[in-house]
């Protein structure tokens, strides 16, 4: 009881700034607001609550599970951009090899095979391999065997 008296005291002197550090807070945050930045908000509004209305549960989970989502996304961020680059490297193994690809649409398409002379990166479609048979995406090869 003595503690939870001890930390409304000290919650009740920082209430008169609440509304301030919050707009700073919010102010100071880019567009991208970071993992560090929400929790920096986080703590900042958690500190500086009212002790006579203090945040609910179901709003505490809320920001708890809007933090860990954002966390979430950025690792997925980070692991996708891990792949791409990986992605990007290994295509290089492709030069001298037969790629299978569909080339044309719809009654059109028909299964080709071509040999990759060359492999480059453009930044709207990605990896790019230069065949003989014309430039094929690495996402459109179905296929991968050595010359006979």
């Amino acid at each position: 009881m003595a503690v939870t008296t001890n930390v409304n005291n000290t919650v009740a002197t920082s209430v008169a700034g609440s509304t301030q550090s919050t707009a700073t807070a919010l102010s100071n945050a880019t567009n991208d607001l970071g993992k560090d930045a929400f929790l920096k908000l986080l703590i900042a509004e958690l500190s500086n609550q009212d002790p006579l209305n203090p945040m609910e549960d179901r709003e505490f989970i809320s920001q708890m599970a809007t933090f860990s989502s954002l966390e979430q996304m950025q690792n997925m961020n980070k692991t996708m951009e891990s792949m791409a680059e990986a992605n990007k490297f290994s295509a290089v193994s492709y030069i001298g090899k037969a790629v299978a690809f569909t080339q044309g649409e719809g009654e059109e398409a028909q299964q080709v095979a071509a040999v990759v002379n060359e492999i480059w990166f453009d930044p709207s479609k990605g990896t790019i391999l230069g065949t003989t048979e014309g430039d094929v995406p690495l996402s459109e090869v179905q296929g991968v065997s050595d010359v006979a």
